[in-house]
């Protein structure tokens, strides 16, 4: 399934964070330094740099195998969770897997969440561990993958963290003997993993300060045209209201709510009357579900001080909610051996939710080629649009034109000269200028940047843009900018001095 849409965008990224990694593979730095061991999710580069340096895999098709066999991991995650900690038989932990293969949050996730999608990958092997920590195997197995899974991401550790401490606290206030010695072990358990976490947390809350200059890409410099995300030292902590970050835009609560519901009833209306019929209770799917659903609401019930990224955590709900639907399924359809409805009524409500849930699925599978031929698709329905990954920065019709723009910038720029790039194209010319180009990078403000760049007294000022309006980013040609040179949509610009 995952294969699908690279093969269609062929030989380029699907999305927007594939740039980013195919950056960091050219730096082939995993650790920047000794605290981002603590800090970073390190674990998807410490697999796939020593590949990209080792056979020289050109990063792009690397990314392109990774994705797909990530994907390929999580859904064997949640058939070993269905079948180990559930107790599935294998046909109902098939289906789950299934399900979840096909569902447009599971796709959005792993089309450009790597990292994310390792995390939870393990978190759905580590999970099941828990309740065999009677053994020395399953023990020093819990222990090795709760380290990987902090190492790999931290949603996935923050999940495994929260579900340990709410399962250590019920076995001791428990009176059983049985329910206190499990609780027991978990603590030890989970020790290494809780004290790399805490660490982390520490570090980013109070940061070493270290001079960090990779020696690829251009010196890049960012304009501050954007309201600031964090909450004080509480890094996870944001205030939603006014917030304006490119990609969370909430002018008033009013605007908070109705995306927050837009999202929810887009990844899950078509299916979530599966979700209701089949909620059971388990005391390791309770909590993941709890906070889960804390995270992707929590910012409509304390807008100003709520985890940051709800869209992220409303993304992670199609994990628990598979296993609910898939339940749910399974009630429906056996009311038909009890006499209790007709045959026909069951069957059409969980083919029309189930084919629903698939359309939409396939609709984002087939992304590049909408994009191209029909120009419409997932990140056209506002006001979601800007939650899912459509194309790598720019669209996939203007990636030529792109790298083209770079290639001349690379050829063309001097330690004199400057180029004022979007976010977007920032983000690609990380791949093509070098350390001795200036780039002056913005995501809203174009004339806050050009200002900075006259203050600077660059000789030449270039900017790269749409020669024709194409309505993504906001953006549009500056004054007193003429165009130099094009590549079909795309054309550079130079600023003539007055």
């Amino acid at each position: 399934m995952r294969l699908i849409p690279e093969i269609l965008a062929y030989p380029y990224p699907i999305s927007w964070d594939m740039i980013h990694y195919a950056y960091f593979m050219r730096t082939g730095i995993v650790w920047e330094h000794w605290s981002t061991f603590f800090t970073s999710p390190w674990l998807l580069y410490a697999f796939i740099f020593p590949i990209h340096n080792q056979f020289g895999v050109d990063s792009f098709l690397l990314l392109k195998v990774a994705g797909p066999v990530l994907f390929g991991f999580n859904v064997c995650g949640i058939y070993w969770f269905a079948k180990s900690l559930l107790n599935w038989g294998t046909k109902k932990s098939l289906l789950a897997g299934g399900f979840f293969s096909l569902q447009l949050a599971s796709l959005r996730i792993s089309s450009e969440f790597l990292k994310n999608t390792l995390g939870l990958g393990l978190l759905l092997f580590t999970l099941p561990l828990i309740k065999q920590l009677d053994s020395k195997r399953g023990f020093a197995t819990f222990v090795l993958l709760s380290l990987l899974t902090v190492f790999a991401h931290e949603y996935a550790a923050v999940t495994l963290l929260v579900i340990s401490l709410v399962l250590v606290l019920s076995g001791l206030l428990n009176r059983e003997e049985k329910r206190i010695r499990f609780a027991k072990k978990l603590i030890v358990a989970i020790l290494p993993a809780s004290i790399v976490f805490l660490t982390g947390v520490y570090l980013r809350m109070f940061p070493v300060s270290y001079a960090y200059q990779p020696m690829v890409g251009p010196n890049l410099v960012w304009v501050n045209d954007t309201t600031p995300q964090n909450y004080g030292t509480l890094f996870f902590f944001v205030n939603y209201v006014g917030m304006n970050t490119g990609l969370d835009i909430y002018p008033n609560y009013l605007f908070l709510l109705l995306s927050v519901l837009a999202l929810f009833s887009l990844l899950y209306l078509p299916y979530f009357y599966l979700v209701w019929k089949g909620f059971f209770r388990n005391e390791i799917l309770d909590v993941w579900t709890g906070l889960l659903l804390i995270g992707s609401f929590g910012c409509l019930v304390t807008p100003f001080f709520a985890l940051d990224l709800w869209h992220r955590w409303m993304f992670m709900l199609v994990y628990p909610f598979t296993f609910y639907a898939v339940k749910g399924a399974e009630i429906l359809l056996s009311r038909i051996s009890q006499g209790r409805t007709s045959l026909r009524k069951i069957r059409n409500k969980v083919s029309v939710m189930v084919s629903a849930t698939i359309l939409l699925g396939a609709i984002y599978l087939v992304t590049p080629f909408l994009m191209i031929h029909a120009g419409f698709g997932i990140y056209s329905l506002y006001p979601t649009s800007r939650y899912f990954s459509s194309a790598p920065a720019v669209p996939y019709q203007d990636i030529n034109g792109t790298i083209s723009a770079m290639q001349w910038l690379k050829d063309n720029m001097h330690n004199d000269s400057c180029a004022v790039l979007q976010n977007a194209f920032a983000t690609w010319s990380k791949l093509y200028l070098n350390n001795s180009q200036n780039v002056i990078a913005y995501i809203n403000d174009v004339d806050l940047a050009v200002n900075l760049a006259l203050q600077n007294k660059y000789q030449k000022i270039y900017f790269v843009c749409w020669n024709k309006e194409i309505g993504w980013y906001g953006t549009y040609v500056p004054t007193n900018f003429n165009e130099v040179q094009s590549f079909d949509r795309i054309s550079i610009f130079e600023y003539v001095r007055r």
